[in-house]
C-alpha cells in the first residue's frame, strides 16, 4: 500500500536550496507522477547553512506567479541550523483554498528577495497523491 496516496506523506526533499538566488528565481520540489494528482499540505525549510537574512520566497506551482500555496514568507527568523519553520496556509472561518497540482506539474518555491548572503536549506514538502 502507497502511503502517499492514503495520509500525509513526506513527498520530496530538496536540498541545498539557495535562498540567495536573484529575485524570480524558481526551485522545483516536487513534480505529480502520471495519472495523479497531489494537494500540498505544508513545507519544512531545515538545515540552513547560515542566516536566511532577508530572503523571501514564495511557493506554489512553478511556470508563473508560483504563489499558489503560499504568498510572501520572510524567513529571517531562520538564523541558523537549529531553526525551521512549518510553512503552511492557516485556516479560518473563511476555508483557505488549495491549488490542486495534476500530473506532469511540479511544485517549488521562488525568490522574492535573496537572503543577501550565502544560504543554502533543504525543503521538504508533505502533501498526498490521489488518483485522476
Amino acid at each position: 500500500m502507497d502511503l502517499k496516496k492514503i495520509s500525509c506523506a513526506l513527498l520530496a526533499s530538496k536540498v541545498a536550496v539557495d535562498l540567495n538566488a536573484a529575485a524570480d528565481t524558481e526551485t522545483a520540489f516536487f513534480t505529480v507522477p502520471t495519472g495523479k494528482k497531489c494537494i500540498i499540505h505544508k513545507v519544512i525549510p531545515h538545515g540552513l547553512s547560515a542566516s536566511a537574512g532577508n530572503a523571501v520566497i514564495t511557493l506554489g506551482k512553478t511556470g508563473g506567479s508560483c504563489d499558489e500555496f503560499l504568498g510572501n514568507q520572510t524567513l529571517s527568523n531562520l538564523n541558523g541550523a537549529t531553526k525551521t519553520a512549518i510553512l503552511q496556509p492557516v485556516p479560518n472561518s473563511t476555508p483557505v483554498a488549495q491549488t490542486i497540482l495534476n500530473a506532469g506539474e511540479s511544485f517549488g518555491s521562488e525568490i522574492s528577495t535573496p537572503a543577501g548572503s550565502a544560504c543554502t536549506c533543504t525543503m521538504d514538502v508533505f502533501g498526498h497523491l490521489y488518483d485522476e
